[in-house]
């Protein structure tokens, strides 16, 4: 008892202590045995030689001093290369080397010195010089570039790097400027990368041209038409840049349709440069691949669809579109309303414009069997308002022992599809499936963006099997897309994200780069239009 009586009583003569504290002894001010360090340290405006360095001041300091090291990450060892001193809370270095990681730090400085704080530091790195210039068109072919740099005094430069080859420059080619990289990959981008003293002082990007290899090249003026007639099994034509018109009526001068009867390759040879052709194709045989190209249907002498399957029985293995434009077409994109057998059907990293349906769905299968139908990293817009996107009509009983379809739509952007009144009769959905019934299918919708889809649904239809969704977005749409509606035949899309405006940049001229960033950041739609990250 007397130990814990002892501890009142201080606990009592301390709390009598407080109280009769003079109002004048109270503490007023802090000081610190050092300065606080500078927080906050950032490099902004970093280029080849210069840079700013900022930093919030530190209080009580009355100036600054700065320490540059080279070829540094936050280690600090060693001389400095530059010391500095500055009366604000910012600096300005200049005299830098390009390429270069750098590492800053900084030190508040009191006034009688005595109280320096510690150092603080920040990393960056230069930007690299560009004595490389961009390669022109003739410059790129199928398996090597031709790269040409500024030749400059002082700069002996002396490595090529593009992927895994490394091309170590003559002296030949060091006086020239220029050199050509052989052993590259066709249809392959690539970034090239020129060294001076280990330092990098240029960078370019481009894409390797179409396999040439074995093609039969095909000049603006050539009649496509004669050419693909004449060519033979499992050929490959290669488009140089212009406009190629199919199957011209003399009377009328309209393109028409080009019967393919055997597998066939039409590519353009520049990604920059891409051919136009005007026309159709009329699909009766073999496999069928059409790359980089523009397909435009605005002068056609017919309204029929850019492809039509016209041969019953046929067998094609392969149906593939890819990087490709197509567009003004009035009554679908393609149409097979025979009993055909596609086995893989493939849209990849296209765009699809204005193409009206005025008669037909867009892709438009009627009598025959697509085993696997993909559309993916693609944009759809001012197409298909008032009828179907995807058409897939029931055909199982012509095609007994077949394979359950599967059908991919991943990574697009819709936009103005399916538009009109949700009321519209011929309408039946994003994805109308009716082969095989409901568990006669797979569709799987994924990282797609759609909107302006005010009258859409997925289908209307019992017969067509539940999506799976994951991960899409929609602005301005129908409900019936993302909330289950009562009476709807085939389930919305509960797990979309709906409601955020992706603020296209020109959507009216065919740019759909996402100006939202919210919207942005789900990684939605096709590739092309997310913003550089």
């Amino acid at each position: 008892m007397k130990t814990i009586k002892n501890i009142l009583s201080l606990g009592l003569v301390a709390l009598t202590f407080t109280a009769c504290s003079d109002v004048a002894d109270e503490i007023t001010e802090l000081t610190l045995g050092r300065v606080m360090s500078p927080l906050d340290i950032e490099a902004r405006n970093v280029n080849e030689t210069t840079a700013n360095i900022l930093w919030t001041a530190s209080a009580g300091a009355v100036s600054y001093n700065i320490e540059v090291f080279a070829d540094d990450s936050l280690t600090f060892a060693g001389t400095p290369e530059q010391t500095l001193s500055s009366a604000t809370n910012s600096t300005s270095l200049s005299n830098l080397n390009y390429d270069t990681k750098y590492s800053v730090r900084v030190q508040a400085i009191s006034e009688d010195g005595t109280r320096d704080s510690k150092f603080h530091g920040v990393y960056f790195k230069t930007s690299a010089k560009q004595f490389l210039k961009n390669p022109k068109p003739a410059e790129i072919a199928d398996r090597s570039v031709t790269l040409k740099w500024e030749v400059e005094e002082g700069y002996d430069v002396s490595t090529i790097v593009i992927g895994n080859i490394t091309h170590e420059i003559t002296a030949e080619e060091k006086e020239a400027g220029e050199a050509t990289v052989e052993g590259l990959e066709p249809e392959t981008t690539y970034t090239a990368y020129l060294y001076y003293n280990g330092k990098q002082c240029g960078n370019r990007s481009f894409t390797t041209i179409a396999d040439l290899a074995g093609a039969i090249l095909v000049h603006e003026g050539d009649n496509l038409t004669t050419i693909i007639g004449e060519a033979e099994e499992d050929a490959t034509l290669a488009l140089y840049g212009g406009t190629y018109e199919l199957n011209v009526n003399g009377e009328t001068g309209k393109a028409g349709a080009v019967k393919i009867e055997k597998s066939i390759t039409i590519k353009g040879i520049y990604p920059t440069d891409q051919p136009t052709i005007k026309g159709r194709f009329e699909i009766n045989g073999g496999s069928f691949t059409l790359s980089q190209v523009i397909l435009d249907g605005a002068d056609n002498g017919t309204t029929d669809q850019a492809f039509n399957f016209k041969t019953a029985d046929a067998i094609h293995k392969v149906f593939s579109v890819q990087n490709c434009t197509i567009q003004n077409f009035t009554k679908g994109l393609f149409y097979l309303n025979v009993t055909a057998i596609v086995e893989e059907m493939t849209f990849d990293n296209c765009i699809f414009a204005n193409i009206e349906c005025n008669g037909g769905d867009m892709f438009d299968s009627r009598k025959g069997y697509i085993g696997k139908f993909t559309l993916s990293n693609s944009t759809i817009y001012n197409s298909c308002k008032g009828r179907s996107m995807l058409r897939y009509d029931n055909s199982s009983d012509s095609f007994s022992g077949k394979a359950a379809p599967e059908i991919l739509i991943e990574s697009c952007t819709l936009d103005n599809v399916e538009s009109e009144p949700a009321g519209t009769s011929n309408m039946n959905g994003i994805a109308y499936v009716r082969y095989g019934g409901n568990t006669g299918h797979k569709i799987t919708i994924k990282n797609n963006l759609i909107t302006n889809t005010v009258g859409g649904t997925f289908s209307k239809n019992t017969a067509t099997a539940t999506p799976e969704f994951s991960n899409n977005a929609y602005f301005n749409c129908n409900t019936g897309l993302f909330n289950n509606v009562e009476g709807a035949s085939c389930a919305a899309d509960t797990s979309g994200k709906n409601g955020e405006d992706p603020k296209y940049k020109d959507a009216e001229n065919g740019d759909f780069t996402i100006g939202n960033e919210g919207v942005s950041k789900l990684k939605v739609g096709d590739p092309r239009w997310l913003p550089a990250q």
